[in-house]
Formats: structure tokens, sequence, C-alpha cells
């Protein structure tokens, strides 16, 4: 068995077409700090039901459930927040975080590239408002404040909550 510690590793990279190499470097990263990296799925281009044909709802939880497992059999998150399909991270990636968090384990964010820009336009009552008119919030994070509340950190790529995780888990943070 194992000592090293499990690392899930959650984020929206597995729909994107270099997914295997993705995956390649996330368990290099993780191993290379002493830490095992525990994938959604498995490190190959995906296809199938689901992926590359439709699917049922039967199919839909079966993943649900194995991710679920994946994440609650893990000694804490490294998550990749970068904006997916829009301005916020992927809404599953979320998930995971927040279970992971009402679990107990620790859960890292990062985001690869800069933050995006706030824009400066506000209302007449001083809001912030994004291209779909709904505000934003101002209080200097790079992320919702629920996702900052979720996530120990949030930091600016991947090495460095690889990093940040190795040590926390081994001071027994």
């Amino acid at each position: 068995m194992s000592s090293k510690k499990r690392i899930y590793i959650a984020g929206p990279d597995l729909f994107l077409p270099d997914w295997p190499e993705r995956a390649a470097q996330a368990t290099a990263l993780c191993a290379e700090h002493g830490l095992e990296a525990v994938l959604p799925v498995p490190a190959t281009m995906l296809t199938g039901p689901g992926v590359t044909e439709p699917s049922d709802a039967e199919a839909a939880n079966k993943v649900f459930q194995s991710c679920l497992e994946a994440v609650r059999n893990a000694d804490g998150v490294i998550a990749n927040l970068t904006p997916f399909r829009g301005s916020e991270p992927d809404s599953g990636t979320v998930t995971e975080c927040a279970l992971a968090y009402a679990w107990g384990k620790p859960v890292i964010g990062y985001f690869n590239g800069p933050a995006l820009p706030v824009p400066e336009d506000a209302d007449t009552d001083g809001r912030v408002l994004a291209e779909d008119g709904g505000w934003i919030e101002q209080f200097g994070l790079t992320h919702n404040v629920m996702l900052h509340g979720v996530c120990m950190t949030i930091v600016e790529d991947p090495l460095k909550a690889v990093v940040m995780m190795a040590s926390m888990l081994r001071n027994g943070q």
C-alpha cells in the first residue's frame, strides 16, 4: 500500500483534446512532490457513451458516483479553476471542491494564466457589471467568494498548488 497522500485532480482538463498529456503532467508533478495523483477518468483520449455518442442517466450516474468516491477516498483536492466555457470555473469541479471541503479535506485551487479582468464600468448604484448584466463581487478575489471560502488558497498555476499541498500534508496541517 502506498504511503503517499492521494490527491484528487479536479478540473475541466478531461474535456480538452490534450487530456492524456495533461493527466500525465499532473501525475508526474504530484509524484515529484511525494503525492499520488487520483484522476477523475483514465489518462486516455475519451470516447464512447457520454463523450462521442449519446448515453443515458444511468451511465451519467456511474460517472458521478465514481468521481464522488474518488474525492471521498482522497486526502485532498487540487482543482483547476481556470474559466471553462465562459467566465466561471467548471461547475463539476466546483461541486467536487465543495464536497471535499464538507468532508474536511484540504482544497487548493489554481488557474492557468492571469485572472480575468474585472470590468471598470459600474451602474448608477456602483455595482460592477458582467457581460450578462449580473453584478460582480468587489472583494478583490480571483473567484467567487464562496469558492474562495472552500479553497485554502487559489494560486496562479498547478506547480504552486502541488507544492503547497505537499508541504501542508507533510506538516500535518
